[in-house]
Order: C-alpha cells, then structure tokens, then sequence
C-alpha cells in the first residue's frame, strides 16, 4: 500500500493530481492559441476603410477629407491656411 498524504482519492483514474493540473494548463493553453488565431484572421480579412485624400491650398500637404477644411470649394489642413487663403 502506498502510503500517500493525500490517500487514494488524489488520483483519478490514475493520474496524479500533478499530471491533471498539467492536462487543464496545456488544454488552457491550446484553447487560447486557437482562439487568438481566430480572431486575428478576422481581423485582418476586413480590409481598412478609404478615405478620400485632398491637398491643402495654401501648403499642399495631403490629409483625409473627413479631417479638412473646406472653404471657396478649396481645402485646407488648418484654421490658420483656411484664414490666409491660397497660397
């Protein structure tokens, strides 16, 4: 008989409670490996939305519409360059 601090029921079906604990991490483990493959393959289907790019009238540096300025049918990238006009 052994003689265990733990007895008999340490062990189910055979394992030892060392070797179970082992099993639930790697499973742990395994189940987040997958799941953030998953979720990166989504991710990376959806392609990024376009915006459309404009050029500021007085400098020309490009910019997303959505983030200029609009005036006289013009663009600008700030307050300041919409204020001093064309340039």
């Amino acid at each position: 008989m052994r003689n265990s601090s733990l007895g008999y029921g340490a062990s189910i079906m055979g394992l030892s409670v060392a070797k179970l604990l082992l099993l639930v991490i790697a499973a742990a483990v395994v189940y987040f490996l997958v799941t953030g493959f998953a979720r990166k393959r989504a991710a990376s289907s959806a392609p990024p939305p376009v915006e459309t790019m404009v050029a500021c009238a007085h400098c020309g540096v490009n910019l997303p519409r959505s983030e200029a300025l609009e005036a006289g049918g013009r663009f600008y990238c700030s307050e300041e360059h919409r204020r001093i006009g064309p340039g």
